[in-house]
């Protein structure tokens, strides 16, 4: 693909590359700016900007843009970093100059009323309420404001609370024109269009911006670091989570590449060095890994844990051994292998959808503005030796310029006793570091060779000789080859004593096969820069696999042996179950979640949907190899398996290796239980108490099955309601500021389903948020819809789900989940007809019917509102 660059007469550069694969268009605007160029006092209004363009142009008025680009079927979003901001839109390709004119309003001619900044403050400061519920943010934030003492990466991107409260029209304006001006941003549009006729809308549109002068900002410099940094904090979480890094440089530095390989030796991948040591082999840590952050100034180098408290010493120790075997022992060449072929396979990924090429293409330009630079960057790793990585180790790992931050349940002196002693003892042992002589053995690294080509896919089901279901969806046009199977099973074929068997089977189904152990299966995956995930809910079991097509031979042996002969390996069951007990532990730390349980036992109680997919505590820990391996049995039928294969394959090839493989399975027919609906006949309120700073609220009914014809009504339901332009995000969140985050729930099950609203707010906003979020389940049933909002939702559900099939694996689930339930596996591709043959009379008559039901409420939070009312 050809990148077309050029620059507009007030500056603005330019980048198109087109792309006929999928009709859609993606236009991204970037600006160079972003938190770690605001001056004290000004700590957040980058990301308030962000928030506030959305308010309102010089041709629309609140919430217009984000409803005329969901009416043309498009998706509209925003984030801000350290370094910038990126305003995008995915649109349909006959609405393309739909997502310029949206974008170049609020890029050129944001309003900044007072008003609506006086309204959007609310809405950020419970993103940053929301914020400090979160134990991961709480934990990233400790660590970059310890690491980064002058340099503003010490300040958190969504500011201070005290600001957002505090900033004034004139200073928001004021930044605005500093910072958001022509030569300071550039465009990106990739996807299906003619570049002649593109470049003269971009002309029209973004020609006109006021080539406002750029003021320049010079970031306080980070001094060099002469010593370790501690810092631990105590929060009433379950879990904790630590991280410790090291000051690296940016990503345009020469060591970068070496950076990134050596962070995928020691932590990415479960052959890692990391992640086998303390996850797999044993069970020290929750989850571990490294990674290299390398924004535009010097970054870091992190590896970052969550645990148990009581495992904190045994987890430090292990990644002390874990470096120490780096530097005393020699790398193997598989490791380095398996690393740059991953980093490799991730080009060939993000170019799957328009959106991940347009951001390809626009991170290498804010990076470094060089389009070749990802080629020269990969070329550099290419040419990486195991010498290398211990050369890069052995300068930036150093112990003065370390950094540990831990957020902890534990007592916050006994955590820093536990560090500072580590600290010491790795000062000691880096200091008598003698690092071993590496052999440079040469690599093999295999070439990617897919051969693309033009094609018209087609849906196809073949029915194998031994009863297997296979589902093709061929296409030339893409580098990846999925494939996912299922079992019919799930929750509901679960005995109520063995609550938790189906998660716990997901989470052992690829430790072992009669073939190859769990060490072989990780090895061989991390080989094809691949691996097999489980897929496990409801009403079904089975695997996926995505990997490059240039693989996919050699791939399919390994997808099918652990499709067909898993083993449960006893050891690795006891290691997951302890694993699932401690995140069902850990779900305490998420007042979502706890909602999201409690809502599901009141709305299907006497239901197999009412328990928890983790189970409990005793369920699972009575758990044995022997019942994983009887239900599997149970399930693994070759009249209960469905397969589906999609994106660029060779079919002949795949339907014989299927056929052959799943011969050893039983021939039993499909596991289709049935149990009856339960009955809510009277309004149920659930409180919960959990010492976070918000509020979570569930409000909703009994829905449909996933086979009603009405389904489609209900999602156009949930469309009306969703989105930047649904009606629970412009009257609860613009208009009213109760919350960061509003949106519909809804779930379709066998026998039920559910629907409703959710809302994350203060404690003090939840008996207005309930009443609102009632309101407007009324006027769906009292009002009917305009014609007008009807056509925005069909549009923007059709968008939604064009966009979504840019994606193999999209297309591979949908064909999947509707066959094994019983739907029409192409009905995916007729879906503008389902949602246009919706009419306003059908979405009244389902209103009444659902929303006329008894509700069910859970509150999750530090108050109880039905309590506080009865005083």
């Amino acid at each position: 693909m050809k990148t077309q660059k050029f620059q507009l007469k007030n500056g603005l550069t330019v980048l198109l590359v087109e792309s006929h694969k999928s009709p859609v268009v993606s236009v991204q605007m970037w600006v160079r700016t972003g938190s770690a160029d605001e001056k004290k006092g000004e700590e957040g209004i980058s990301h308030f900007i962000e928030h506030l363009v959305f308010k309102g142009t010089r041709k629309f008025k609140v919430g217009e843009i984000a409803s005329m680009i969901e009416g043309s079927g498009g998706e509209l979003n925003a984030y801000t970093s350290f370094d910038q901001t990126v305003f995008y839109v995915t649109i349909s390709k006959q609405f393309s100059d739909t997502g310029l004119l949206a974008i170049s309003e609020m890029m050129g001619f944001p309003q900044f009323d007072p008003t609506e900044i006086d309204n959007e403050r609310e809405v950020v400061i419970e993103e940053i309420k929301r914020g400090q519920d979160s134990l991961g943010r709480r934990a990233s934030q400790l660590m970059f404001s310890t690491a980064f003492q002058k340099h503003p990466y010490r300040i958190p991107v969504i500011g201070y609370e005290k600001n957002i409260r505090e900033v004034s029209a004139k200073t928001l304006t004021k930044y605005y024109h500093n910072r958001y001006t022509p030569r300071n941003m550039f465009l990106v549009v990739v996807g299906d269009f003619k570049s002649p006729e593109m470049k003269k809308q971009i002309g029209s549109h973004f020609g006109e911006f006021t080539d406002y002068k750029f003021k320049k900002v010079k970031r306080t410099a980070e001094p060099v670091q002469k010593q370790t940094k501690i810092a631990v904090e105590n929060a009433g979480f379950e879990q904790s989570v630590g991280y410790i890094s090291w000051k690296v440089p940016g990503l345009r530095h020469k060591d970068t590449p070496a950076l990134d390989v050596l962070a995928a030796v020691l932590g990415q991948g479960d052959s890692s060095r990391l992640v086998k040591k303390l996850r797999i082999d044993s069970i020290v840590a929750n989850s571990i890994g490294s990674s290299v952050y390398a924004p535009e100034d010097n970054g870091l180098f992190l590896i970052s844990a969550g645990y148990q408290k009581e495992n904190f010493e045994t987890l430090l120790i292990g990644i002390q051994e874990s470096i120490e075997e780096f530097f005393k022992n020699p790398i193997e060449a598989f490791e380095i292998e398996r690393a740059v072929l991953s980093l490799e396979t991730e080009k060939f990924f993000s170019v799957e959808t328009v959106d991940g090429i347009a951001r390809n293409i626009g991170s290498q330009w804010f990076s470094a503005k060089d389009l070749k630079f990802q080629e020269k960057y990969m070329k550099a790793v290419r040419k990486l030796k195991a010498s290398d990585l211990k050369k890069v180790a052995k300068k930036y790992l150093k112990p003065e310029v370390m950094t540990l931050a831990f957020v902890s349940n534990e007592e916050k002196s006994k955590v820093e006793s536990q560090v500072e002693k580590w600290s010491k003892n790795y000062k000691t042992f880096f200091k008598g570091l003698k690092v071993s002589i590496t052999k440079n053995t040469k690599l093999k690294l295999p070439q990617i060779k897919t051969k693309l080509g033009r094609s018209l896919p087609q849906a196809e089901k073949v029915t194998l000789a031994n009863g297997v279901k296979v589902l093709l969806y061929p296409s030339k046009e893409t580098y990846i080859t999925t494939i996912k199977a299922a079992y019919l099973g799930g929750l509901r074929n679960e005995k109520e004593e063995q609550s938790g068997l189906t998660e716990l089977l997901a989470k052992t189904w690829a430790c072992g096969t009669s073939r190859r152990t769990e060490d072989e299966i990780s090895q061989e995956s991390d080989k094809w820069a691949t691996g097999v995930q489980t897929l496990s809910g409801r009403n079904s079991i089975g695997i996926s696999m995505e990997v490059l097509s240039a693989f996919e031979k050699s791939a399919a042996d390994l997808f099918l042996d652990i499709l067909t002969k898993p083993q449960f390996p006893t050891a690795q069951v006891d290691r997951e179950k302890q694993i699932q007990i401690r995140e069902i532990q850990t779900k305490k730390d998420y007042p979502s979640s706890i909602a999201g349980r409690e809502f599901s036992k009141a709305i299907f109680e006497g239901h197999p949907y009412s328990r928890d997919l983790m189970g409990d505590e005793a369920s699972v820990q009575a758990l044995s190899s022997k019942d994983l391996q009887k239900h599997w049995n149970l399930l693994s039928q070759r009249k209960n398996l469905t397969l589906v294969l999609a994106g660029n394959y060779d079919k002949n090839f795949w339907l014989k290796a299927i056929e052959k493989a799943t011969q050893s399975l039983g021939p039993g027919a499909e596991q289709n239980q049935k149990f009856s609906t339960p009955v809510i006949n009277r309004e149920r309120n659930i409180f919960a108490e959990s010492k976070k700073e918000q509020s979570h609220v569930m409000y909703g009914f009994q829905g449909l099955t996933i086979t009603s014809p009405e389904r489609y009504t209900l999602q156009i339901i949930q469309s009306i309601l969703a989105g930047q332009g649904g009606r629970l995000f412009l009257e609860l969140r613009d208009k009213n500021s109760l919350a960061y985050s509003v949106s519909p729930i809804k779930m379709e099950g066998i026998e039920t389903g559910y629907f409703g609203a959710y809302i994350g707010c203060s404690p003090e906003k939840v008996e207005k948020a309930i009443s609102m979020i009632k309101e407007q389940f009324e006027l769906l049933m009292t009002e009917k819809v305009s014609e007008e909002e009807l056509l925005r939702a069909q549009r923007y559900l059709i968008g939604r789900h064009d966009i979504d099939l840019q994606r193999t694996s999209a297309i591979a689930s949908s064909l999947l989940y509707d066959d094994i339930y019983g739907v029409d596996y192409r009905e995916t591709f007729k879906a503008a007809e389902k949602y246009f043959d919706v009419g306003v009379e059908d979405i009244m008559s389902l209103a009444k019917r659902i929303f006329s039901q008894k509700p069910v409420i859970t509150v999750v939070g530090p108050q109880n509102p039905w309590e506080q009312k009865t005083l």
